[in-house]
């Protein structure tokens, strides 16, 4: 048994390192570390609140949470809305009503009416109180349709609107390999189920965030979409955040992106951190519990995305949005600004978090922005919150996704020294007169501003329309958008208004202004109006991008005479941007072929980035439109410009399929312009047009391309001509790939002949190009992995190679081990994940073992247990075993799931001064140990069995630090999981 001799090795960092207590009472935040200058204290804990994932304080104070226990598979409606009371005026809940239950997986509420809107999918829920008892007794579905999916990636936390719409956030739903049988619905239309003539979106509204307004059922799908949670700043940019990509804005509207049918764009959105996504995080969790498919160290888990607008945490905090991290049990923070037409997100910090924990349970899934500026932040509070479908089975059946349904916290952050709590129950917004929610308008926090114009839109008391615009002529420019739309939804704006603000100085509401005016411009009081139009022009030349950008989204609602002219202008103007020409194209349906030509006329001497991207996605909507024209004027040319032309038509083919002839002497003239050009970007377009639209039927300039590979020393020219070859398909070039990726050539050849590879290879030259693999130059090496895994004929071959250990799982993207280990073929899954998976075995057997510290343990024999497997490396209280390992007798005071955490899973941390080193001397011998102390001369080693050597320091070679605990895996094979109760018990009783 000499394989368990180190038994209880690494038990010793426990002692150290603080573990958060599952049960820890409510004064207890000091597992945290927050920014400098604010604090944190919990506001509400279990059995107040059990599972939360969203919460609402309505018009007068009244606190709302909804509970999520059923998450992940739990699908017998046990979700619920408590409604948290205050009883004996402290300010503090304490006291929980369950005013909405019999939800399956709710995700969401906002204050609306009378009531509250719930989104539990598949339906949004209206829940009212009528007689004052606290709970529910009215309860209407308000839209149905979407789909019943991963929880995760339900449609979630319904917002009221700067423009008085309510938004939704939502996805698609996503394939469930593994649990398809409890998520098998995809949705159905969205509709108002009790409106049948009302407007229907698509299934699932195609997987799109969407808005709709109860009274008027009006009901649209937007541009974007977002995983759990989703925000705005007070001028009304969206901004979203999906798993790794914690960060995304919303740029163009569907309201201008679905103008122009030709319009050809895969994605409405753009990620803005410069951190870049799958960010870099910084935790401080001790004893972290990471799953199969937990991307670690990385944002993995973004949720609950909230602008920051309480007015409270200063100046300095007008621009930032927060994200939960709860996998990674933390808060990330980032400073937004404006980038052209969308945004940058920057780090609020460099190196750490805004908030973080060192308690594994903390899992912050959600915020709120409260009446008193206070940042609440939601605490799930569960022990597990990866989704089964991306953990190993082992952890799915062991019992463990439910461990803590019973908890569930909300803290509130706030600057030091604020004053406590002090809203709950003592708010009385829904007696103000009308006049004093317009002056409310005008607070520095945006809870006000949002809850009063809310008020103002369900009171529809038109009355106070001056008073509102007293705000728009005011010098506010966050009170002026609520006040514009107001106006509007009652027919109250006029031009004089739009006039007024479209000569503001705040960029944000001119935007508005503009946004407002598109939709007014056909009113025969705005199109009559010199002074208004002569505005909208002046407008066109504004120095901020993102009014411009918004400009050209109107203008396509606009009838200037010279519109073309000016339009362009303001294209010109921000050409770099690369949603700038996305806008010009989304206002110019039937107008593509004319700024095609115009960007020729102007941009054909001088190359750029942003002017490549205009001329790429002119080309796509000119295909989509069946419009040869440009592309005859393209085949007349060989400049720079047609390069991009040639990749939007292939980029648009690929998918759609061609929308026009391309003819033989098309053909032709292709494959000749590529002979003759020096332009690699241009013969790299010609070739990816032809392995589309396929080679010609005469084989003549194919044949002058073929002899000027053989005879030319322009390496550029062969990597380019190379895939153009291999499109015939003959054995010689096929031959001729294999060749150039073993052989002594080029790592530009190499990447463009693995790129060229057929769909297909022959045994013989898989295990050719597999034998050199290791000598191959990284990118060579990651290409032909790309090739291995985008068939699943060819999986086989990759996972072979990876366990015969010729391509290292190092290789591997991170994403391509997810996608294997999580492969739709099951043989192939399962091939993966016991390969890819050998770290991970410890936390199964770990997951199997904590069913002993619910066991009663018999401490005699557990003092039999420790003598027989701990005594050779452990002592208690020194009188038992060897000292060599930390003395156990020091964890009596630690939970039973801390201990056997460390004894099944030794390398789950290792404690200070007992790191195992490994030493080699300058004879040639190696040992093994712990330095127990070293001075300028010798380091001294104590070895197995307790006893210290020393060892001079000019005899060293080296001294590596193990990453590994001196005590192995494998206690299991020799104690049972009572046996297991019985040693902890024994370690306990002491």
């Amino acid at each position: 048994m000499k394989f368990i001799i180190f038994l209880i090795f690494t038990l010793f960092p426990i002692l150290i390192n603080h573990i958060s207590n599952p049960t820890k009472e409510k004064s207890e935040v000091d597992s945290f570390e927050i920014m400098e200058g604010f604090q944190i204290e919990l506001v509400a804990i279990e059995p107040l609140v059990k599972d939360p994932v969203a919460m609402e304080i309505d018009e007068d104070g009244n606190w709302y949470v909804v509970e999520m226990p059923g998450y992940p598979l739990d699908l017998s409606k046990t979700g619920k809305v408590n409604k948290l009371i205050d009883t004996n005026g402290d300010g503090e809940p304490d006291k929980s009503i369950v005013f909405a239950d019999n939800l399956t997986l709710p995700t969401g509420i906002m204050k609306w009416k009378k009531g509250i809107i719930v989104t539990d999918a598949p339906d949004v829920i209206y829940f009212e109180d009528t007689n004052g008892d606290n709970i529910a007794d009215k309860k209407e579905v308000i839209i149905t349709g979407f789909s019943l999916s991963n929880p995760q990636h339900n449609m979630n936390n319904p917002k009221f609107g700067l423009d008085n719409w309510i938004y939704i956030g939502h996805s698609g739903a996503i394939n469930s390999f593994a649990y398809e049988s409890v998520f098998p619905d995809k949705g159905s239309e969205i509709r108002y189920p009790n409106k049948p003539n009302a407007k229907q979106l698509n299934q699932n509204g195609n997987g799109k965030n969407v808005r709709f307004k109860p009274d008027s059922d009006e009901l649209e799908s937007l541009s974007g979409e977002t995983q759990f949670g989703h925000t705005t700043d007070p001028w009304g940019h969206r901004f979203y955040t999906d798993n790794a990509n914690h960060l995304f804005h919303e740029v163009i509207d569907a309201r201008y992106s679905t103008l122009n049918p030709n319009l050809a764009i895969s994605d409405a959105m753009e990620k803005i951190p410069d951190h870049g996504n799958a960010a870099e995080v910084f935790p401080i969790t001790e004893n972290p519990n990471h799953q199969l498919l937990t991307d670690v160290g990385i944002i993995t888990s973004s949720c609950g995305i909230t602008w920051y607008d309480g007015g409270a945490f200063g100046k300095e905090f007008n621009n930032i949005s927060f994200i939960a991290e709860p996998v990674h049990n933390l808060v990330h923070a980032d400073i937004i600004t404006e980038n052209g037409a969308t945004f940058t997100g920057k780090r609020l910090l460099e190196k750490k978090e805004f908030l973080a924990s060192k308690d594994p349970w903390f899992r912050p899934v959600n915020f709120y922005v409260g009446p008193d500026g206070a940042l609440y932040i939601i605490d799930y509070y569960r022990q597990i919150v990866e989704h089964p479908e991306w953990m190993s089975d082992e952890i799915n059946q062991s019992g463990a996704l439910y461990n803590g349904t019973t908890k569930g916290r909300i803290y509130r952050v706030s600057l030091k020294n604020s004053s406590k709590m002090n809203w709950l129950g003592n708010l009385d917004l829904s007696s103000k007169s009308s006049k004093d929610l317009v002056e409310l308008l005008k607070n520095n926090n945006g809870w006000y501003r949002k809850n009063a114009q809310r008020l103002l839109f369900q009171r529809n008391d038109q009355s106070v329309a001056t008073n509102l615009e007293n705000i728009i002529s005011g010098e506010k420019p966050e009170s002026k958008i609520p006040a514009l739309w107001l106006l509007f939804d009652w027919n109250k704006l006029q031009p004089k208004h739009l006039i007024m603000v479209l000569d503001d100085q705040n960029a944000g509401v001119k935007e508005n202004a503009l946004q407002l005016a598109d939709r007014l411009i056909d009113k025969p009081e705005f199109k009559s109006n010199v002074e208004f139009n002569n505005a909208l022009i002046k407008l066109a030349n504004d120095p901020e991008p993102r009014v411009r950008f918004q400009w050209l989204c109107s203008s396509a609602f606009f009838n200037f005479k010279e519109l073309r002219k000016l339009r362009f202008e303001v294209l010109n103007a921000g050409i770099e941007d690369h949603w700038t020409s996305v806008a010009a194209i989304a206002a110019s349906k039937g107008e593509e072929q004319f700024l095609f030509e115009s960007a020729v006329l102007n941009y054909r001497n001088e190359e750029s980035k942003g002017k490549a991207s205009l001329f790429m996605n002119l080309s796509a909507a000119l295909a989509k439109s069946k419009n040869r024209t440009f592309f005859d004027q393209t085949l007349a040319t060989a400049e720079w410009w047609n390069a991009p032309v040639l990749n939007g038509l292939s980029s648009f083919w690929k998918y759609s399929g061609a929308t026009f002839e391309i003819t033989e002497a098309d053909k032709t003239k292709l494959l000749n312009t590529f002979s003759k050009t020096s332009n690699s970007k241009l013969r790299k377009s010609i070739s990816g047009l032809i392995s589309i639209v396929g080679l010609p039927k005469n084989q003549i300039e194919i044949g002058v391309i073929k002899t000027k590979f053989g005879s030319s020393k322009d390496i550029s020219f062969q990597e380019d001509a190379i895939a153009l070859l291999a499109l015939s398909k003959s054995p010689d070039i096929e031959s001729k790939l294999i060749n150039l990726i073993t052989g002594q050539t080029t790592e530009g050849l190499q990447m463009a002949a693995v790129e060229a590879l057929p769909e297909n290879l022959a045994t013989k030259d898989y295990n050719q190009i597999n034998k050199i693999y290791k000598k191959l130059k990284t990118p060579v090496k990651k290409e032909w992995i790309k090739y291995l895994i985008t068939k699943e004929i060819r999986i086989p071959i990759l996972l072979s190679e990876i366990e015969k250990g010729n391509i290292p799982q190092s290789d591997l993207l991170w994403v391509q081990m997810v996608e294997l280990m999580n492969y739709e073929e099951t043989k192939i899954r399962a091939h993966a994940r016991r390969i890819l998976s050998l770290n991970e075995d410890r936390k199964a057997v770990v997951q199997n073992y904590l069913a002993a510290s619910d066991r009663i343990g018999n401490i005699a024999n557990g003092k039999k247990i420790f003598i027989e497997n701990c005594s050779v490396c452990h002592q208690i209280k020194g009188l038992e075993g060897t000292d060599f390992g930390p003395d156990l007798s020091t964890l009596k005071s630690r939970n039973a799931h801390s201990i056997i955490t460390e004894i099944i899973n030794p390398n789950n941390s290792i404690a200070d001064k007992y790191g195992m080193w490994n030493i080699s001397l300058k004879n040639g011998k190696n040992i093994a140990g712990i330095i127990t102390s070293e001075d300028s001369n010798t380091i001294f080693l104590k070895v197995l069995g307790g006893a210290t050597q020393s060892i001079n320091k000019a005899d060293i070679k080296s001294r590596i630090v193990s990453k590994t605990s001196a005590m192995p895996n494998g206690l299991e094979n020799t104690i049972k999981i009572q046996d297991m109760a019985d040693l902890v018990a024994f370690i306990k009783g002491l």
